[in-house]
């Protein structure tokens, strides 16, 4: 058997479960962990490796090293977001990179909806009047619902299909814009493709799921809230940048929309001096929607699955700049 070697570079050896070093073991690869924090770290160990593999932010792998990488075939982050990651100058030298969506996929859908609930039903403000001592309806933020109104998915991957799917007890009205989907594609989930422009206008809970790119930077800015319903909600799990969040706090002051709720923002943790802490109509938790009791598992099968894949020469699987690699 040909023996393939992988490089973990976010975690150590001691971080890694024993069942997946013995799943590794089996499939003849030659596997090294370390955190690594430096350049010279990361070098070290990936240096000769056939698949750099990490998660989490990165800090090591940086354009300018990729040429010195000359066994590399492929860079695998777990999970979703690869806006850190030289994807541009990796697809020029001929590296796939891939991800693993599906290892996070239905948990940020869950938390995509638990905010939605939580800013239709104001949870967080009557929790805060209870804890005051205040026992009584507040007219002014009983005025939402649920049932029958329209829900706007901006990207349509495995997450806002999961969010489609998971709402469709509560008879919203589902639209999709996603630029690289056809209409049939969305079609077939249950869900009507728009125009963005149409998303904007129709949306009564505007949720993002697309990736940080650098056409979707800032992608909801000045002119897009001048287009949203003012009574609309705005929910991110996908990354702060995609919102501009300048424009997000003027919108909101000026009620062009009725709140947000966010667990990504353009600045993590944000200062202490961001209005986004103290504005009473914004919802925030700390970039936590992919995590719950089965995260660790669901990441080791999902990155295990995808590095077999590799293995057996499908350097296509689950890739996000679709190189065309010519066979050996």
């Amino acid at each position: 058997m040909i023996s393939f070697t992988v490089a973990m570079v976010s975690r150590n050896l001691s971080e890694i479960p024993e069942r997946v070093q013995k799943e590794l073991i089996k499939k003849n690869v030659i596997f090294t962990a370390k955190r690594c924090d430096t350049v010279a770290q990361f070098l070290a160990i990936a240096k000769h490796a056939d698949v750099i593999w990490t998660s989490g932010a990165n800090l090591v792998i940086l354009p300018e090293i990729l040429p010195q990488l000359k066994q590399c075939k492929a860079i695998l982050r777990t999970g979703s977001g690869v806006d850190d990651l030289p994807v541009k100058e990796a697809t020029r030298l001929g590296i796939w990179v891939a991800n693993t969506p599906e290892a996070i996929a239905e948990t940020v859908a869950e938390h995509t909806i638990a905010l939605l609930f939580a800013l239709a039903r104001q949870i967080l403000f009557y929790d805060s009047q209870v804890r005051k001592g205040i026992w009584q309806l507040h007219p002014a933020s009983s005025q939402w619902h649920i049932s029958q109104q329209t829900l706007g998915l901006v990207g349509f991957g495995l997450i806002g299909r999961h969010v489609a799917a998971k709402l469709q007890g509560f008879s919203m009205k589902t639209f999709a814009y996603d630029p690289f989907l056809s209409s049939e594609q969305i079609e077939s989930y249950g869900v009507e493709p728009v125009s963005f422009e149409d998303l904007l206008q129709k949306s009564d809970f505007l949720s993002l799921h697309c990736p940080l790119t650098p056409e979707t930077f800032h992608l909801i800015g000045k002119e897009e809230f001048r287009k949203i319903k003012k009574n609309a909600f705005l929910i991110n799990t996908s990354r702060g940048s995609v919102i501009d969040e300048e424009a997000l706090i003027s919108a909101l002051n000026k009620e062009e929309i009725a709140g947000a709720a966010l667990d990504v923002l353009e600045q993590e943790p944000p200062l202490p001096t961001s209005p986004l802490l103290h504005h009473p109509k914004v919802l925030l938790t700390p970039h936590i929607a992919a995590f719950s009791d089965l995260f660790e598992e669901r990441f080791w099968d999902a990155s295990l699955a995808v590095l077999f894949d590799f293995m057996e020469g499908k350097w296509q699987s689950h890739s996000v700049n679709r190189i065309h690699q010519d066979s050996e």
